[in-house]
């Protein structure tokens, strides 16, 4: 998928995890989609335990619990293909989930490369937890 149609199809959508994606791809952030596609029941799944785990971690998310509703609300499309864009370097990691034939953004999140938690002086690892865990 080339960065003007993923653009495009981010513009398509409300809110500010979407606007916020289609600033981080016009600044030439990296991004990627993956070949193949993923089983919806597994992506709501993987990404419910995701969402729990990074709250814990006192990660900031932008859009992960709407993101999760809309993939549950787009159970019968029955896969989605997967993509992200940022990483290190970049102020978020953004998680989108495409309709199988790339023509809409069916969801997207955001986690934040710092916590919320100001008690936390840890510095964020050069691999960040999250990229392990995002084409997975």
């Amino acid at each position: 998928m080339k960065r003007d149609t993923l653009i495009v199809l981010l513009g398509a959508e409300d809110g500010d995890v979407y606007e916020s994606c289609r600033g981080a791809l016009r600044a030439g952030d990296d991004f990627t989609v993956f070949d193949g596609a993923a089983p919806i029941g597994a992506l709501v799944t993987i990404y419910r335990r995701r969402e729990r785990h990074t709250r814990s971690r006192g990660f900031r998310t932008l859009g992960f619990v709407q993101a999760l509703d809309r993939l549950v609300s787009a159970e019968d499309l029955g896969e989605l293909l997967i993509g992200q864009v940022g990483g290190a370097g970049t102020a978020w990691f953004y998680q989108l989930f495409l309709a199988p034939d790339g023509s809409r953004v069916v969801a997207c999140f955001a986690v934040g490369h710092d916590r919320e938690v100001a008690a936390s002086s840890s510095p964020i690892p050069a691999d960040p937890w999250w990229t392990r865990w995002a084409s997975s």
